[in-house]
């Protein structure tokens, strides 16, 4: 009963037990203070080198497709979701259109971003607030249909909050409508 392996394991299955007491307890009370949503706002500036592509393969086949690459301003406040379990949020513009005519879906991601918190709270009111102006995006929306030009998209923004301790939930901070021009440029 008092040997030498009775007592390491007394020693760790205590500390274990009190480290999930205690991860518990910080993910239950950064869960329960939650302020609010936080805000965003995206301005689509312009469709950019939306152009029609098509390509030749090296076995004779051909494809084509639409492919255009936006600017755009973004402006967001995260500050509502920044507490002492936040390690970092993942922030990613995504655009999603119909087509009309095919009748199904298309997702892409045009932008992402990761923001780390600082450790320091006292700096967390600056550095929860991210302005982008006349960015460009990362990625470009391609459509192999062709169903881009005069089609109405929509731009999510959605953020993931991952913590040190507890799940990584993902949130949509907005939905913003875009005309696409009618023509090439």
């Amino acid at each position: 009963m008092y040997s030498i392996t009775a007592r390491f394991n007394q020693i760790v299955f205590f500390t274990s037990w009190t480290l999930v007491i205690l991860s518990l307890l910080n993910q239950g009370t950064a869960y329960f203070f939650k302020t609010g949503k936080p805000t965003v706002d995206l301005k689509i500036l312009s469709a950019d080198k939306f152009q029609h592509y098509k390509a030749t393969y090296y076995n004779g086949g051909v494809t084509d497709w639409d492919q255009v690459t936006f600017k755009f301003s973004l402006e967001a406040d995260f500050e509502p979701v920044y507490n002492w379990n936040l390690k970092q949020l993942f922030l990613y513009v995504n655009v999603h259109h119909e087509h009309q005519q095919k009748g199904y879906e298309s997702d892409c991601v045009i932008y992402d971003k990761i923001i780390s918190r600082p450790d320091d709270p006292s700096s967390w009111s600056t550095s929860s607030k991210l302005v982008l102006k006349n960015q460009r995006a990362e990625y470009p929306l391609k459509d192999i249909h062709k169903q881009l030009r005069n089609a109405t998209v929509n731009f999510e923004v959605w953020i993931e909050v991952m913590p040190y301790v507890g799940y990584i939930r993902r949130e949509k901070l907005g939905d913003f409508e875009y005309k696409m021009p009618q023509q090439y440029n």
